[in-house]
């Protein structure tokens, strides 16, 4: 089992929100399945095949804006129509995405980013990201006491179910049943930056960063 810390910029970005069709609303952090989505893609995966992999997402953005979008959308078999749709977009996102997973995965996962040349994106086709650093790390500990971080995370309920937050119900990962996807979920807090003084037990990695693994016992190879 290794950990591997990324630090990811983007200029912009919207992660939006499923069923937010006349407005395209953006969570304030990329959600699990959008993060893992992005490593399936550095990992090269084929149609249907998934690496087991556990993460943490956690960040900062200077700011939120609206642009406009051209929604085309499709009336009867024939039909095109199009309407304006005013787009959410965060401005200047910093991530730390901590990644646990089988040595091989780990490996290929750092060996693809540093080595490849193509450029990879989080989110929508155009939000690019741009990689400030990669490095596999030790496993992190626990650390105790109150803590007041330096960015916003999400936390699942695992850890704490009490502390003050926005809550989301989160994708991670799929089957496909019946030809569709079904999304195995997990319940988190979205806990801004200096709010999370009630967590007393957390991990935390060899640089002092906290690290909030969205599952808890995870079967990985």
């Amino acid at each position: 089992m290794k950990y591997l810390k990324l630090k990811l910029f983007q200029e912009t970005a919207c992660y939006k929100k499923p069923f937010a069709f006349k407005v395209a609303e953006t969570y304030p952090l990329p959600p699990y399945s959008t993060v893992i989505g992005m490593l399936h893609k550095v990992l090269e995966a084929k149609s249907g095949e998934y690496f087991p992999m556990n993460i943490s997402v956690q960040g900062t953005y200077e700011s939120i804006f609206s642009n406009y979008q051209n929604l085309r959308m499709f009336k009867g078999k024939d039909q095109v129509t199009s309407m304006p749709r005013n787009v959410h977009q965060l401005l200047n996102v910093e991530l730390i995405i901590h990644v646990q997973a089988g040595d091989e995965i780990i490996d290929k996962i750092y060996e693809n980013i540093t080595t490849g040349k193509e450029t990879f994106t989080l989110g929508r086709n155009e939000d690019i990201v741009r990689v400030d650093s990669i490095k596999i790390i030790q496993e992190p500990k626990i650390s105790y006491g109150k803590i007041v971080d330096k960015y916003n995370a999400y936390v699942p309920e695992y850890l704490d179910n009490t502390i003050s937050g926005i809550q989301y119900r989160l994708n991670t990962t799929y089957k496909i049943v019946n030809d569709l996807r079904k999304w195995d979920k997990v319940n988190v807090r979205y806990i801004e930056l200096h709010t999370n003084q009630g967590l007393e037990e957390v991990m935390q990695d060899e640089n002092g960063d906290y690290v909030f693994f969205f599952d808890k016992q995870p079967h990985l190879k």
